[in-house]
Parts: structure tokens; sequence; C-alpha cells
């Protein structure tokens, strides 16, 4: 089955790619006009500006961790369950939109107000739920840590690495490798 795209959604998927080879500085209207192969005055009639670009990018990812640890947090499993669902939850959207992944991990830091609050606000909520995630593991004694936010960084940096192994690996090995890793250095 093919699905096909409005114009506007490959505009956005096209200067996503493009953040991504270039950074979100230096990437211009012109650039994305060309790679579209429309004239840069006709790009308007599609999208606002390029800082509309890059919070539809940014946003569009943190509204999906968002709905997916919420899914994740309020199912009745266990924390090792659920932190391997996290897993899952990271290398679908790095699999799926491996552009947008590295826009939103990288180019976050150019969203302009009231964007960036909006943005950072969901960022803090998915950190505070993970790391609950965390500290009910080690609070039923199947993990084993000192210091939850340190833990939380050192999954979520290898997490945040996933997207830019997706060209070397196929998706089951590296779920596996990651799972294996990650819930075996957990694990009381």
């Amino acid at each position: 089955m093919t699905t096909t795209i409005t114009k506007k959604q490959f505009i956005i998927n096209t200067a996503a790619d493009l953040f991504k080879e270039k950074g979100y500085s230096a990437t211009s209207i012109r650039d994305l006009a060309a790679k579209v192969g429309i004239e840069p005055s006709s790009i308007y009639s599609h999208i606002r500006s390029k800082e509309d670009l890059l919070s539809e990018i940014c946003m569009s990812c943190a509204l999906r961790f968002t709905e997916g640890i919420n899914q994740i947090f309020d199912q009745d499993i266990s924390p090792r369950k659920k932190m391997k669902a996290l897993i899952q939850l990271h290398l679908e959207i790095a699999f799926d939109e491996p552009a947008s992944v590295t826009v939103f991990n990288d180019e976050w830091r150019y969203l302009h107000e009231p964007i960036m609050t909006e943005f950072l606000a969901l960022r803090k909520e998915y950190e505070r739920k993970f790391k609950k995630i965390l500290t009910e593991g080690k609070k039923v004694g199947k993990f084993d840590f000192h210091n939850v936010d340190i833990v939380f960084m050192i999954i979520i940096k290898m997490l945040s690495w996933s997207h830019t192994a997706i060209k070397k690996f196929q998706r089951e090995e590296l779920e596996a490798e990651l799972t294996a890793f990650i819930v075996k250095t957990l694990n009381k």
C-alpha cells in the first residue's frame, strides 16, 4: 500500500533532512525550495517560516515521545517491562523518522518562544516519568543504582545515540543489544 503525503509534509520532511545535514542555522529557505523543486517565493504558500518548520519537526517528535511514555507509564506492568518498552519507543521513532529525531536532539535550541517553553515542558515531563520508572524499579528491588539523575542521563544518551546507529544495524539487533545491556546494567 502506497501512502501519499501532502506537499506541506513533503516540505517538512525535506526540511528535516536539510537541518540534519547542514544544521538549522546553515539551511536557508532557498536551499529548501531548491531541494523541494519549487521557487523560494512559492514555498511560503505552504509554510510561514523556517522557524515554523523547526517547531513542527521538534514538537512532532516531542509529542510522539510524550504520547509513548504516557502509554507506557500508565500500563500495569513491571518497571523492567516499562524500561524495555521505552527502549522500543526510542528505536521505533529513530527508525521511523531518523532526520526528525536528529533535529529534535540537536537543533531544538533554535526554537523560539512560546514553542521553546512548551517543548521544554514536554521534555521535563518525559524526564520526570522516565525517572519515576527507574525509581519504582529500585523501590521494588529490581533495579540497583545510587543516583537516578546519573542513571537517567546515561540511558538517555545511549538512546539518543541510537538514531545515528540505524544506518549500521538492523532494528532487531540494535533493540536486542540495547535492551540487554540497559536492563542487565539496571538489574539487582
